[in-house]
């Protein structure tokens, strides 16, 4: 019995150191495993290159912003020319998105417009013209009149007969105003205002700019009616038949 005694003992003994050995073995191989994958995982993102890309989907005509950037790194077999860099990013900022883009896709330069720059056309609707005349200082109203005023223009040149009204162009809006200037004896020199006109409007100006006009500035919240033309009066002679001539 001792013998047996003394086997069982040494093959427990036998059965812990295999399985010390054994998770031993795991753990440097795992370690071993895990490091290469590090090291591997190093190696490939050391390759690795940034690129642009957007953060958020663009819409056409969307003006980029620097918050709709961000960086994302890709492997160098999938990267292309056009793809832009993070040290592309203020030329971006400011571009007009030409057409859909979806969040994460690189930025090409072929995606984008510079857009136009803004200019004093910006502030008129589709079939509004901007008209400038030249005007004296009286009828800037000495200073007075000043851009979003609006006034009534009036020809000065009226027709033959008395009972004619002048033509008008009534609730014009004033869009800009030249700064009037004064010489030394107090002369007042002529200035310029700018009107917006829509076709018709801009077609009787032109008229009212042959004869002469005079400027009538409107209460701002007031919409000015021109008067009806002044029928002429009509003569009846009654014959004696009852007959009207």
């Amino acid at each position: 019995m001792a013998w047996q005694q003394r086997f069982d003992w040494k093959l427990g003994l036998l059965a812990v150191l295999v399985f010390a050995l054994t998770g031993v073995t795991y753990q440097v191989i795992h370690g071993y495993i895990e490091h290469q994958s590090q090291l591997l995982e190093q190696e490939r993102n050391a390759a690795m290159e940034w690129v642009l890309v957007l953060s958020r989907d663009i819409e056409p005509g969307e003006i980029i912003a620097l918050e709709d950037l961000q960086q994302r790194k890709y492997p160098p077999v999938y990267l292309s020319d056009d793809w832009l860099r993070p040290q592309d990013a203020y030329t971006v900022v400011g571009k007009e998105m030409r057409h859909f883009v979806s969040a994460g896709e690189p930025v090409l330069l072929s995606y984008l417009n510079q857009p136009r720059p803004k200019s004093f056309s910006d502030r008129l609707q589709p079939g509004e013209f901007a008209v400038t005349a030249l005007v004296s200082l009286e009828q800037l109203h000495h200073g007075l009149l000043v851009p979003g005023n609006r006034i009534t223009l009036t020809a000065q040149t009226f027709a033959q007969a008395e009972q004619a009204q002048p033509a008008q162009l009534t609730n014009i809006e004033v869009l800009a105003v030249d700064a009037w200037q004064e010489t030394a004896r107090q002369e007042a020199m002529a200035s310029t205002i700018t009107l917006r006109l829509n076709a018709d409007q801009a077609v009787t100006f032109e008229r009212l700019r042959h004869s002469g006009f005079v400027v009538w500035l409107q209460h701002p919240e007031a919409v000015h009616m021109s008067p009806p033309p002044r029928q002429e009066a009509q003569v009846y002679v009654i014959t004696k038949a009852g007959s009207q001539l």
